[in-house]
């Protein structure tokens, strides 16, 4: 996996941060306006090369890049119609068009724009065409351009960008080539600009958000800054991350275009709407930040607000992409694809990694019987300890454990891969991810006598870990808890209740967070212990929830544990605890479940009728999958992201917390929203596709709980990716 840029992209990328910092200023944005273009700026984009960077030759620049190039653009509301600039060149180049023409756009002498729907006998909306000396259009399979004699008169309109009305077909045009291949290149050109277009939109969102987080800071009221409030600071949160979100997917497709996807049509137009629907949704909360004042014009939130709604809205509804990607993902339409050129990125796991999942697949069909699979289930209950002792004596349950320990000495990239075909058949991965996590733990910071006692039969299956941290009154808030731990001699004494110790009843310890000094700062007298639930004073209660997964109420009445089994210094559990969240840096999700409610909700659109046809072929129901499909998608990017940081060594708070977060709440909304698709059907339990929808939905529910809540994560990504204070 690569999503770092190159020493050429960084450089590219920063040139043009520094170039619009400097020729598109935000007076200068001001002053552009209502036109929405600077000349001046133009100009430059000509010497800079901008606007003939994607020139079919070898002086052209891939379209990874040009989405680097429009990001900034995007960031500084560059006051120009760049992208359709870009794209008409290239298009007008490939006809064999104008090449004089080409030649003074490319110096920023003329504006050349071209029209994004196949033109009728009505006038249309053409972008830049308020400053265009050529406007390319489409007629069928005929292409041709339009000299503008003189500038047509722009609208007044939401963005201030230099839109006109045309009707093309009335004008005197010159046609640029005709058939079928000047078509598809038309055609292919526009999923270009869409994904130009997304780059921009989404940067624009990445820094509305940016200057609301910096207001946000400043503004104080009721003594304090507004950024401390979770009101602000959790939806800032909630919006960056589907920015971070827009912007891997853009990349993303670039990817599968370059390595010829038959998925590439379809995840354009997911990428479009996906861009579009987050940067409405940042610039509008950007808006809101400000209060009043972001209403004002002397403010640049409501600057961000119109350029960004309106460029989105140049193509018409983005979310008339959405049945249009169903259309390409499901039903076999087609549409042509644009020359990406070279893609450095690469959301690939690695060869290595692949092949540990082979190993693992192997295994599962060979060990998992009918009547295993028909006792599956996905939480603790489908615990089996059989099939644990086998992966266990295959090394097979915790590839990232050093080999001297059991474990393979792999990447999280192998781990996560493995991990996933867990998930794939069915295999609960709870007891395996929470015993990883405790046997790492006492890898770490554990006595010999405990790495002798304790990870030896965790790495052979032979037992498992269960986590005792959140107590009845605590919650969230582990460092309010209240379970003592006194010393005596050479043991320590315990007493106190946990609550939701999942796995207690099966496992063979508990991480037991306690307080060994009530007297200090409550995140300086935490210490932490490996406690054997054979103790004499241990209770465990069962607690049963509407996901039929058994979670439990633990007891410790006078519970006596050997030094020895302490973990770390004493006090010192916070160094713990932090070091147990660097684990969790790669991120997690829940990104298996997700796709499994997707694909059983496929396999019943493809199956039922409503109507005269398949329910697939439903508009509305492509809509509501193709959104599905999305969320899923940036579900995965956000995950292979975090991972890819933590590998690389790249520090980013964010990273881990903004991966759950998301996952977690798109699992939620989207488990729902294919639950109602589908009812009543869904309402019968069962592990049909019907059964996988319901059981999804009810694990949804707990899943924005679990693993720190979504309120709990919103804090950590709004503190890390905007320098908020820690919010309340």
């Amino acid at each position: 996996m690569n999503l770092g840029l190159t020493e050429d992209q960084a450089l590219l990328s920063d040139s043009f941060r520094r170039f619009f910092e400097a020729e598109s200023s935000i007076e200068r944005v001001r002053a552009s306006e209502p036109l929405g273009f600077d000349p001046a700026l133009w100009r430059s984009l000509g010497e800079m090369g901008a606007l003939a960077m994607r020139l079919p030759d070898d002086e052209g620049l891939g379209l990874f890049e040009a989405t680097l190039v429009m990001a900034e653009a995007g960031r500084h509301l560059a006051s120009a119609p760049l992208a359709e600039a870009i794209v008409a060149v290239r298009l007008l180049t490939q006809l064999g068009g104008d090449t004089e023409l080409v030649g003074r756009v490319c110096a920023g002498e003329a504006v050349l724009t071209l029209a994004l729907h196949d033109t009728g006998d009505t006038s249309q909306l053409v972008p830049g065409a308020a400053v265009a000396d050529a406007v390319l259009f489409l007629d069928g399979d005929t292409v041709s351009l339009v000299r503008v004699a003189g500038k047509p008169a722009s609208p007044l309109n939401h963005g201030s960008l230099p839109l006109a009305s045309l009707t093309l077909k009335s004008l005197a045009r010159e046609v640029v080539a005709s058939g079928a291949e000047a078509r598809a290149t038309y055609l292919a050109a526009i999923e270009e600009w869409k994904l130009l277009t997304a780059a921009a939109l989404a940067a624009m969102g990445r820094r509305a958000l940016e200057v609301a987080a910096d207001y946000a800071k400043e503004r104080h009221q009721f003594g304090r800054p507004i950024a401390s409030f979770q009101a602000i600071a959790h939806p800032l949160a909630d919006r960056i991350a589907d920015i971070t979100g827009a912007e891997l997917l853009v990349w993303w497709v670039v990817k599968q275009i370059a390595d010829g996807s038959a998925d590439a049509a379809g995840l354009i137009a997911m990428a479009y709407w996906w861009a579009a629907h987050a940067s409405a949704e940042a610039v509008a909360r950007g808006l809101h930040t400000f209060g009043g004042y972001g209403l004002t014009t002397e403010y640049d939130a409501q600057l961000y607000h119109r350029r960004a709604r309106a460029t989105a809205l140049i193509l018409g509804d983005p979310r008339d992409q959405l049945p249009l990607a169903g259309r390409r993902l499901w039903l076999g339409e087609t549409a042509p694809l644009p020359d990406v050129g070279d893609v450095s990125i690469d959301f690939a796991l690695g060869a290595t990694a692949d092949a540990f999942a082979a190993e693992t697949q192997a295994f599962f069909d060979s060990a998992l019987t009918p009547d295993w699979k028909a006792r599956a289930h996905y939480s603790y209950d489908g615990h089996d300890w059989a099939l644990n002792k086998a992966l266990g004596e295959r090394g097979l349950l915790f590839p990232l454990w050093p080999k001297e320990h059991g474990g393979r000495g792999a990447d999280d990239y192998a781990a996560a891969a493995a991990l996933a075909v867990w998930d794939d058949e069915g295999v609960s991965i709870h007891a395996q991810a929470v015993s990883n996590m405790v046997g790492q733990v006492a890898i770490r910071f554990g006595s010999d006598e405990l790495k002798r006692d304790i990870v030896p039969r965790l790495a052979r299956g032979e037992i498992i870990s269960s986590l005792g941290y959140s107590e009845p009154s605590s919650g969230s808030d582990i460092f309010a808890a209240e379970t003592r731990a006194v010393r005596d001699g050479d043991d320590w004494v315990v007493n106190g209740q946990k609550m939701f110790t999942s796995g207690a009843n099966l496992a063979h310890h508990v991480l037991l967070l306690t307080r060994t000094d009530p007297d200090a700062p409550k995140h300086k007298g935490i210490t932490l212990f490996i406690v054997p639930l054979e103790q004499p004073g241990v209770e465990i209660h069962p607690i049963h929830t509407f996901q039929d997964e058994r979670t439990n109420a633990t007891f410790y009445s006078d519970v006596r544990v050997p030094d020895s089994y302490r973990i770390g210094p004493v006090n010192g559990g916070l160094q713990i605890l932090a070091w147990v969240l660097s684990l969790e840096q790669g991120g997690f999700g829940f990104v298996g479940p997700h796709r499994h409610a997707l694909e059983a909700a496929l396999d019943w659109a493809r199956d039922a009728e409503r109507g005269a046809g398949k329910v697939i072929e439903d508009p509305r129901v492509l809509e509501r999958l193709a959104a599905v499909a999305t969320r899923s998608r940036v579900s995965y990017l956000l995950f292979w992201r975090s991972m890819w940081l933590k590998e690389e060594g790249i520090a980013d708070r964010a990273a881990g917390p903004m991966s759950k977060l998301f996952s977690s709440e798109a699992f939620l909304r989207d488990s729902n929203d294919l639950f109602d698709l589908a009812a009543p059907a869904t309402l019968v339990r069962g592990k049909d596709k019907f059964g996988r929808i319901e059981l999804e939905a009810r694990h949804s529910a707990a899943t924005t709980i679990y693993g720190g809540t979504s309120e709990v994560q919103r804090s950590q990504v709004a503190e890390a990716s905007f320098g908020l204070p820690k919010s309340r």
